[in-house]
């Protein structure tokens, strides 16, 4: 039985309250609790504590027609030195970029409800065909 893409749009779901959660969460719960004294969040803070960790890059390039080679346009020669920026640049942006994940994983959820209906129709079938060959057996 095939439920990948019920399953999926559940997690989707899930993740994007989650994502889209956090900060009131934060500010209701954990914030104005004086006998919570030690809290904190942002990317790259602590990472005893970490949520989710994830490994990208940024990605920069160009081609022409007529030629299959591509050259990268940006480089950057002191990633250490540029990290910590990123990292802070991440954090001020923080509740955008959030909010934004979670616009994204809703509107992906929302894209898969044809694929999933079409999987509750598969299951349907099977129980109808299931149900049928109890009515024969009898």
């Amino acid at each position: 039985m095939d439920t990948k893409t019920i399953d999926t749009i559940k997690a989707l779901r899930s993740e994007a309250a989650n994502f889209a959660g956090f900060h009131a969460l934060y500010a209701e719960k954990y914030e104005p609790d004086s006998n919570c004294d030690k809290k904190g969040y942002g990317f790259g803070t602590d990472n005893r504590f970490s949520a989710f960790e994830i490994k990208t890059s940024f990605d920069s390039y160009a081609g022409y027609y007529g030629s299959s080679s591509c050259s990268t346009i940006m480089h950057v020669y002191h990633a250490d030195l540029v990290k910590p920026f990123l990292i802070k640049a991440l954090n001020v942006h923080q509740k955008e970029i959030f909010a934004t994940v979670a616009r994204l994983m809703r509107e992906e959820a929302a894209k898969l409800t044809d694929k999933a209906q079409a999987e509750v129709e598969a299951i349907q079938k099977m129980l109808e065909t299931a149900k049928a060959h109890l009515v024969e057996v009898a």
